[in-house]
């Protein structure tokens, strides 16, 4: 008889807790939250994203207020955390379950940069046998992307990027200057190529270091090596980075500073056509990785 996916879930052994520190360190994980869809908002100029993103969780928004909206009247949505992974509209009293605003989670990340529904139905059914363990149909998903676009105005961004391929022999540059040819088919893959590069590349540049030219404020990754490892003289080292990620051992007595001057530096402003808006970092620390517990960094 073969376990339920709850069961196999639960005698897995997850990588993330055989990653330990040693003995007298902490380990810290920070993170920028959500930053690809920050730079989409705003290099697309969508008003309902950049709403949800500085006063709600975009996740909860979307599947509120464009997926699951059953009371068009009531929009945007105000959610809150119910606990137990519920949210509720304060105004009209509509629920978001976990399931909901994890299609939301993966409507946004499937639907910025072109996906078409069957291949978001792959996508999606492709990860059904993990937590929530979600199933769609294509007729869902043809539905959930009709609505999608319906919330969220970025055709016209798109068009904007088709235009730049068209006109600037194929360069896309960001806001940090960064430019990259495109040599793919004139088409629909070379178009999503190019949807991806800015928001990609630019969240990227911002949290290794690159200082842009309009603000000239230095922070991130860089600036971690230079004012937390590099005087420390051995004690504190970066042990991890994965593209707005990075983790750092630090002696135990020393998290709690070390961390708050991570957020300080990887937490800058970015500025993308004329808007300057800052990303949240996300801050976790504890001996083993895949059981750290969230700390509340204050702005």
């Amino acid at each position: 008889m073969l376990a339920s996916p709850a069961i196999e879930e639960m005698v897995a052994v997850k990588l993330r807790t055989m990653v330990k520190a040693p003995k007298g360190y902490v380990i810290i994980a920070c993170d920028l939250s959500q930053a690809e869809t920050w730079v989409v908002a705003f290099e697309a100029n969508e008003q309902n994203m950049q709403y949800s993103l500085q006063y709600g969780d975009i996740h909860t928004e979307t599947a509120g207020n464009a997926i699951f909206n059953e009371n068009p009247l009531c929009s945007p949505h105000a959610f809150k955390d119910q606990g137990e992974k519920l949210y509720k509209c304060a105004s009209c009293g509509m629920y978001v379950t976990e399931v909901q605003r994890y299609t939301g989670k993966r409507c946004n990340h499937a639907f910025s940069y072109g996906m078409s529904p069957e291949k978001g139905t792959q996508t999606i059914n492709k990860e059904s046998d993990k937590p929530p363990y979600l199933v769609v149909s294509l007729q869902q998903v043809k539905e959930y992307h009709r609505k999608w676009h319906s919330y969220y105005q970025i055709r016209a961004w798109w068009d904007e990027i088709q235009y730049e391929l068209s006109t600037q022999n194929r360069i896309l540059r960001t806001t940090y200057g960064r430019e990259r040819q495109f040599f793919a088919a004139w088409g629909d893959e070379l178009f999503k190529e190019g949807y991806s590069y800015k928001p990609q590349s630019s969240v990227a540049d911002h949290f290794n270091g690159a200082v842009h030219p309009e603000l000239g404020i230095k922070g991130g990754l860089r600036e971690i090596y230079h004012k937390i490892v590099k005087p420390s003289k051995g004690t504190k080292r970066i042990v991890n980075q994965a593209h707005d990620s990075c983790m750092v051992l630090t002696p135990i007595g020393t998290e709690q500073e070390t961390a708050e001057h991570m957020v300080s530096l990887l937490r800058r402003p970015m500025v993308i056509k004329g808007h300057e808006f800052t990303i949240p970092v996300d801050c976790e620390m504890g001996e083993r990785w895949g059981e750290m517990q969230k700390v509340k960094i204050a702005a």
